[in-house]
């Protein structure tokens, strides 16, 4: 199965991975733990949001306008398939077998002679 384009961008895995940290963050606290700039933080945040991966929401806090960005269920889901996915493919599925040069230079007590 290949990866999810969305979720493999290294910024947008970024906020993702740091919203399952702490889910509901305000976007200067997001943009200081994934260290994007505010416009990859707000280019990566709207990308997900309209897949359906996080959710953007505007707000007043003691006066001041305040965005918070939520990581949703189909964008933990998103993730935890990702992460699936990805340790499938560095997980060998039965025992790793030597490759032929090994089993040949074992075999073989003159197969070094060609090195310079």
């Amino acid at each position: 199965m290949p990866f999810d384009p969305i979720v493999t961008n290294p910024g947008r895995l970024n906020i993702l991975t740091a919203l399952c940290q702490a889910d509901g963050q305000e976007f200067v606290r997001l943009r200081a733990a994934t260290r994007l700039t505010d416009g990859n933080l707000t280019t990566h945040a709207r990308k997900l949001a309209s897949a359906g991966l996080v959710a953007i929401e505007k707000g007043q806090k003691a006066g001041r306008c305040v965005t918070t960005i939520t990581l949703t269920h189909v964008g933990r889901a998103a993730l935890v398939r990702h992460l699936q996915e990805l340790t499938s493919r560095v997980t060998p599925d039965t025992a790793p077998t030597p490759p032929a040069a090994a089993t040949m230079a074992v075999a073989s007590p003159i197969a070094d002679d060609w090195i310079d």
